[in-house]
């Protein structure tokens, strides 16, 4: 009899985890100068410090925040940034900009004896501010707004197949000194801002909403700077730049709060593939609110709960369908039945369903062996 009692208490324990949901939460940080010499940038949104030799750019959005930047040369002689002597500093804390870092660059070139001179088209993704990296939550909840930019490459291609294919890779290693030639940029990578999610007793971790705290420069958690030396020409003295800042709130998000649904423009006729055919039906993604947050001074961590309790209402999207075709949403009613490739599926259902399942076959377990 204990036997059949466990194989019902298994039974019932899988079916309640198998009505289990998972929530999705994005945690944004908002950030703000401590000197009013770097301020917001109109033309492209970006945080930016100038003096009468360069400019300096920022913008913070990205999972878990960069610090990268950008430097101008405003001047007519060459300007060298001396990385070795310039620093990512958080919370007092110093972290070299140079760190003797390497890439690899490849390429592989085609040669044929009777070849015609073509171009390829390739499509990549570019998420611009303000949009969640689809990649941090899962298929469906967050699509990128940014237009798939066609990047086109040239190769040689021949009546039937290319005779020999060569590859070589080429490893870049990182200078400590970056020359920047006058009136030119270059982007100069440094370190992620806050990569984990903020936890305090004053701040909902699982709001069915929001939950935000605000901070000043004396009392923030998060106060950080950029410490920049570089010198103009061959001959003069270095110069050091500090930019500071701190985090000035910092707030919790349901997905519902923190995310709508947007249409999808179309893209121009210059932008498409040739072989393009535009949706015969209105698309849409889940994008940031325009309203949450100024997304240069920004950004955000991402976290998950899975759990049978509900901690938010998470039929705001019931009235779609996720189209994999098209990577993106389209509103019931459109088709007479569900897209082809349909990947949305209710997780509760099934759950229910299998965990139906699971209960009916833990009786006739018992049944049988009473028998």
């Amino acid at each position: 009899m204990k036997k059949n009692y466990l194989v019902f208490v298994v039974a019932i324990a899988a079916l309640l985890s198998s009505c289990a949901n998972t929530y999705y939460y994005c945690q944004v940080y908002e950030t703000e100068p401590v000197r009013q010499d770097v301020h917001l940038k109109n033309e492209n949104g970006s945080l930016k410090y100038e003096n009468a030799q360069c400019i300096v750019d920022y913008c913070f959005w990205a999972n878990g925040g960069s610090a990268d930047f950008s430097f101008y040369n405003k001047t007519d002689e060459i300007i060298y940034v001396d990385l070795s002597k310039s620093f990512y500093v958080m919370n007092d804390v110093a972290h070299d900009l140079y760190q003797n870092r390497e890439w690899y660059k490849s390429s592989a070139v085609g040669v044929a004896s009777s070849a015609s001179y073509g171009y390829g088209e390739t499509q990549s993704r570019t998420l611009s501010a303000g949009v969640i990296d689809p990649s941090l939550w899962s298929e469906g909840v967050v699509s990128a707004t940014a237009s798939k930019a066609a990047s086109r490459s040239a190769g040689f291609s021949a009546g039937k197949a290319i005779a020999q294919t060569e590859t070589s890779a080429v490893t870049i290693r990182e200078k400590k000194e970056v020359a920047i030639p006058p009136h030119s940029k270059k982007y100069i990578k440094s370190h992620s801002i806050v990569y984990f999610p903020m936890l305090d007793c004053d701040l909902q971790r699982y709001p069915s909403q929001s939950s935000r705290m605000e901070f000043s420069a004396d009392n923030s958690p998060f106060r950080f700077s950029e410490i920049i030396t570089y010198s103009v020409g061959d001959n003069s003295q270095p110069v050091t730049v500090n930019n500071e800042f701190y985090v000035s709130s910092v707030a919790n998000y349901a997905e519902p709060a923190i995310l709508e649904m947007r249409k999808r423009g179309e893209p121009c006729e210059n932008m498409q593939d040739p072989d393009y055919s535009a949706p015969q039906y209105d698309i849409y993604d889940k994008v940031i609110r325009d309203n949450i947050c100024e997304t240069s001074t920004s950004f955000y961590n991402t976290y998950t709960k899975t759990t049978t309790k509900k901690l938010y209402d998470k039929g705001w999207t019931k009235d779609y369908y996720y189209d994999n075709r098209n990577d993106a949403f389209v509103k019931k009613g459109v088709f007479s039945s569900k897209p082809s490739g349909n990947k949305s599926t209710n997780p509760v259902l099934g759950g229910l369903v299998i965990g139906a399942g699971v209960l009916a076959m833990a009786v006739v377990l018992i049944i049988f062996n009473i028998k």
